[in-house]
């Protein structure tokens, strides 16, 4: 389902409705472990709607410099999941943007300084819908910028989330953080 069709099947009222999403991690520990989730926005599970998530843009910067700046696999990567609410982090900032008040907010958690807790959830087994490529990113100072735009917005069921993990582990003494933005829609 792309943005339009979103659009007609809520009625074309899309524009009057919205959430944004907003969050930065602390300092990120060195040797943050693969499938480790640095934050989960989640749509809850008393809703009785569906929710699309239309785009999120990721600011990462390396703090201090990994042991080996330019490493093969170090990325983070987009999933989906479904189950229990993210914790162990600090809330995220979920806001309506031009909404009319009757929506289900988003919930979510960004990490503080090491990964969330993910109790009770289970991640499909589907591809990874995005990656951000940080094998270049590991030296103090390094920053990168990336922007998910989806084609088709990415849709979430009551209870179903999306999590930005590390698609492998992050090699010792690199500290950094990461910045999410991003909006929603509920139809």
């Amino acid at each position: 389902m792309n943005y339009q069709q979103l659009r007609q099947q809520a009625g074309g009222s899309l524009s009057f409705r919205g959430q944004t999403i907003s969050g930065v991690t602390g300092t990120m520990a060195a040797g943050l472990a693969a499938d480790a989730a640095v934050c989960g926005i989640r749509y809850p599970l008393a809703a009785t709607a569906k929710a699309a998530v239309l785009w999120l843009h990721l600011h990462y910067v390396c703090i201090g410099a990994f042991t080996t700046p330019v490493t093969a696999g170090r990325r983070l990567h987009l999933i989906r999941g479904s189950g229990g609410d993210p914790s162990g982090g600090t809330a995220l900032s979920i806001s309506r943007d031009q909404s009319d008040l009757t929506e289900t907010l988003l919930t979510g958690q960004i990490a503080t300084t090491a990964a969330l807790t993910m109790t009770g959830v289970v991640f499909t087994s589907e591809e990874v819908k995005h990656r951000m490529l940080l094998a270049h990113a590991g030296a103090s100072g390094a920053s990168y910028d990336e922007i998910w735009r989806f084609k088709n917005p990415q849709i979430l069921l009551p209870g179903q989330l999306l999590a930005i993990t590390a698609g492998a582990t992050f090699d010792a003494a690199g500290t950094w953080q990461l910045n999410v933005k991003g909006e929603a829609v509920e139809f």
